[in-house]
């Protein structure tokens, strides 16, 4: 059975988890849809959760604190009376060993929408008969904050038919675009954005090798 004082460092453990998934989930949740498929309102309103991830984030570590106090600070200080961690060396190892095991499952969480931008496409397979891609477009993108905005911006593009190619810069907040103008709109692709969060528009466009 499990003590008081257990259930009083699982809880925030398990509350520091769970706002580490949220977190993660509103920049990761829309590039996974995109990959299997699903886009539309599925994709876009998980990534509109994006301008709440600073307090989901301050949140984790508010809950994550709390649990290295409960297990590493306040047993130390308090009398190892009946059902407290201290009078139960078996449980304080077994807490101390999930305490490390969850943070480092967070650390993973907080810092996938930042390391996935090796996952990028390059661009789709293009199949048109002898025809050949004869446009670029400079799209301004609104919403992205970090890589795996930008993989998914650029994963919605690509799997447009007739796209070649899609270029997304984080820094510059644009999604350059090679495809060929008779399978593809500039409608399509700012469609193909916003449908999963991130609106876009024209910056610039120019014939393909001018």
């Amino acid at each position: 059975m499990k003590t008081k004082s257990e259930k009083a460092t699982k809880k925030p453990l398990l509350l520091a988890l769970l706002t580490a998934l949220a977190a993660s989930l509103c920049c990761v949740g829309p590039l996974l849809l995109v990959f299997l498929g699903v886009g539309g309102a599925w994709a876009g309103s998980l990534s509109m959760f994006e301008p709440w991830r600073p307090l989901f984030i301050g949140l984790t570590l508010i809950f994550l604190g709390y649990a290295f106090y409960r297990i590493y600070g306040r047993t130390k200080s308090e009398a190892c009376e009946p059902g407290s961690l201290c009078a139960s060396p078996k449980s304080d190892h077994i807490n101390k060993i999930a305490l490390w095991f969850a943070t480092i499952l967070i650390i993973i969480l907080l810092g996938i929408p930042y390391l996935v931008s090796g996952f990028a496409p390059n661009g789709s397979i293009y199949e048109s008969g002898d025809s050949k891609p004869n446009k670029s477009l400079v799209l301004a993108v609104d919403g992205m904050t970090c890589s795996s905005c930008a993989v998914t911006v650029s994963k919605s593009l690509t799997n447009l038919a007739g796209v070649v190619n899609a270029e997304v810069d984080l820094e510059s907040a644009t999604a350059t675009v090679t495809f060929d103008s008779t399978r593809v709109t500039a409608e399509l692709l700012y469609e193909a954005t916003t449908a999963v969060g991130f609106p876009s528009e024209k910056l610039n466009a120019k014939p393909n090798g001018k």
